[in-house]
C-alpha cells in the first residue's frame, strides 16, 4: 500500500484506493479523471461515508467531475 497522506488513516487511504481501483478497473481514465475521483472519494470518507458500495457508486455519478465542498458543486 502506498504511503498514508497527512490527516488520512490508513484505514481511510485502503478505502478510497479500493474504491478508486474498482471504480476504474474496467475502464481507461484519463489521470486527471482518477484525481479527482480519488479526491471526491476522500472527501465522503472523511464526511462518514464507509460502505465501499456506496462509494463506487456516488464516484461514478459523479463521473470524474472535481468536487468544490465549500461550494457543494461539480466543476
Amino acid at each position: 500500500m502506498a504511503s498514508t497522506p497527512p490527516g488520512k488513516t490508513q484505514d481511510e487511504t485502503a478505502i478510497v484506493e479500493r474504491a478508486v481501483r474498482r471504480l476504474y478497473e474496467r475502464k481507461h481514465a484519463d489521470r486527471h479523471v482518477q484525481k479527482n475521483a480519488e479526491a471526491f472519494v476522500s472527501y465522503l470518507v472523511k464526511s462518514g461515508i464507509r460502505n465501499e458500495d456506496d462509494l463506487v457508486e456516488l464516484a461514478s455519478i459523479a463521473n470524474g467531475k472535481r468536487y468544490n465542498p465549500s461550494e457543494g458543486s461539480f466543476l
